[in-house]
């Protein structure tokens, strides 16, 4: 991307196209090196602004990230529930599992995003910012917890919910492990050490399913 050169934003809208492009830029920066490599110089570079004039839209780089997460999971969310419709009533915990890793899979952004939210993203915040951020993502999550009872009934609202929360963290864990620096990948290839080796989409379908059976089932009294 070229870097572009902006007068200072005056009018909503202005600081409105502003802000897009800020996040435009560090969307591309973390495609290109992942999260953990994007500082706030490198984005003001690539927009076109100076440092300073970041803090004119985000806090800190924490918060800038934050906010890219939540664009990740609002198009995820969105693809998933449709993706979710045709299942409806079908109690099928395999199908959605196949339905949540391909949707999951095919947003690596967000995959690197969510596997640092709580190690790096949600630090160096106020205490605004958090509650403006869970409360925007809880919406996303009361959503996704209707679909999934929609299409699995037998799970139940409570079975939704903490499977949502199970399987956050399934992703957050499964990521690096399955996404490795390349020196490790590069080791990972030697055949006595291929058993390490995890394939992100088929893993995180495996245990999904595994997840939404165990979720399922009653617990005994």
């Amino acid at each position: 991307m070229n870097k572009c050169s902006f007068r200072r934003a005056r009018q909503p809208e202005q600081k409105a196209q502003r802000r897009a492009a800020v996040l435009r830029a560090a969307g591309e920066l973390v495609d290109e090196k992942g999260p953990m490599a994007v500082s706030l110089a490198a984005i003001a570079k690539r927009v076109g602004l100076s440092k300073g004039n970041l803090y004119r839209y985000f806090e800190s780089r924490e918060a800038l990230l934050l906010e890219l997460l939540y664009e990740g999971w609002l198009d995820w969310i969105t693809a998933t529930e449709r993706e979710l419709v045709p299942l409806g009533g079908s109690d099928d915990p395999a199908a959605v599992a196949e339905v949540l890793a391909r949707t999951t899979a095919s947003r690596p952004r967000a995959c690197a995003l969510v596997a640092v939210m709580g190690s790096v993203l949600e630090q160096n915040l106020s205490a605004e910012v958090v509650y403006d951020f869970k409360l925007r993502g809880l919406g996303i999550f009361i959503r996704l917890v209707n679909a999934l009872h929609s299409a699995l009934p037998a799970l139940g609202v409570d079975g939704a919910r903490d499977f949502l929360n199970a399987y956050v963290a399934l992703l957050a864990g499964l990521w690096p492990i399955a996404n490795p620096p390349p020196v490790v990948a590069e080791v990972l290839q030697r055949p006595e050490l291929q058993a390490f080796q995890q394939d992100f989409a088929a893993s995180l379908e495996q245990a999904s399913r595994a997840l939404l059976v165990g979720f399922t089932i009653p617990a005994p009294t």
